[in-house]
């Protein structure tokens, strides 16, 4: 017991400074590819780019400083949370990042669950309960999710879901002739749960239905793809005959003997996808117009709005990161080799 929490402990202190690291190499590499853009922000920003303005305001912004100085200085304030203002808006850019985020994030969350939900009901349904509609799911998830790019499929969805049938609204987040209800956690969503009120939520999840069927298409692919490439272990295939041949239901096989036996690639794959959900919500977001972080980075990559892409990009990137070591972190914990091992020790009695 005490060398295995000396393993883990020594895995975790690697992940964390792996951490670190992937932040000071995207951090220093976000910094010098906005340097790189030909042209100057603060001149693009000012009506009258008069010289004397210019370097006035590029004194005031450190830009006149040596480029080690400027890093040095962008990464001490991405770490203390000052993260400068706006060079379009004027708004301070943790301001306009705690108005735009929480879409996004709940965007994400939602694609992700439903992405997840619907990759493992196939998977086990084709596998554990040899369901025909299962295996042909999985196979038009491998074709849609992999291989059509995920703008075309916002748009068909809008096409069909919205203009044709007329189920869902076309675009945005809520209604813009209704109240919102009180803001919590900015997720619309739940803040109307919050709040108890049951209209705001269905408006909510209107809104938010078809982008996020939009985005759950790959990662349920991803994840499918993972279960049945797992359920063909011929240790699993034989341990399902077995549970079978005893005469088990298929649901109580999948829930308490396959589960926990897959549960680690399964995590494993939310955490790789997360990353490609926050890349994929840039264009979704753009398709539904959904008020996301993705909309307001493309804006500023297009403005060269120095600080809101510096900083943002780097958050986005240090999620992304985060989310992905914590799933390798809870898929260690989730110890399937022993798991796996035990369940054929009980199959095999």
């Amino acid at each position: 017991m005490l060398d295995h929490a000396r393993a883990f402990t020594a895995f975790a202190l690697r992940q964390l400074g792996l951490l670190a690291g992937i932040l000071l190499v995207a951090g220093t590499a976000v910094f010098f590819a906005m340097r790189a853009v030909p042209g100057d922000p603060v001149s693009l920003r000012l009506k009258n780019p008069d010289p004397v303005l210019v370097a006035a305001e590029r004194a005031r912004l450190g830009l006149d400083r040596p480029l080690p100085a400027q890093w040095w200085l962008h990464q001490r304030s991405f770490v203390s949370g000052d993260w400068g203002r706006s060079l379009t808006t004027g708004r301070p850019v943790r301001e306009d990042f705690a108005e735009f985020f929480p879409a996004t994030l709940e965007l994400a969350l939602a694609g992700l669950a439903l992405g997840v939900m619907v990759g493992v009901a196939t998977a086990i349904g084709a596998e554990v309960f040899r369901a025909g509609w299962a295996r042909a799911v999985s196979g038009l998830l491998g074709t849609l999710g992999l291989t059509v790019p995920v703008f075309w499929i916002g748009l068909l969805l809008l096409l069909g879901g919205s203009l044709a049938l007329g189920w869902f609204p076309s675009g945005g987040r809520f209604d813009l002739a209704a109240l919102p209800p009180p803001t919590r956690t900015g997720l619309l969503t739940l803040d109307a749960l919050l709040a108890g009120d049951l209209a705001a939520f269905g408006t909510a999840l209107l809104h938010l239905a078809l982008p996020a069927a939009c985005l759950s298409l790959y990662p349920a692919a991803q994840v499918c793809a993972v279960l049945l490439a797992r359920l063909q272990d011929p240790k699993l295939r034989t341990l399902i005959t077995s549970l079978r041949a005893r005469g088990l239901h298929p649901a109580r096989i999948a829930l308490r003997h396959i589960a926990p036996v897959v549960s680690a690639p399964v995590i494993t794959a939310i955490g790789s996808n997360f990353g490609a959900l926050l890349g994929g919500a840039v264009l979704t977001e753009t398709v539904f117009s959904w008020p996301g972080i993705g909309r307001y980075l493309v804006d500023a990559v297009i403005n060269r709005d120095l600080y809101v892409v510096q900083n943002v990009l780097l958050f986005v990137l240090m999620l992304v990161v985060v989310v992905v070591l914590a799933a390798d972190f809870l898929a260690r914990l989730a110890n399937p080799a022993g798991l796996r091992h035990g369940e054929d020790e009980r199959a095999a009695a």
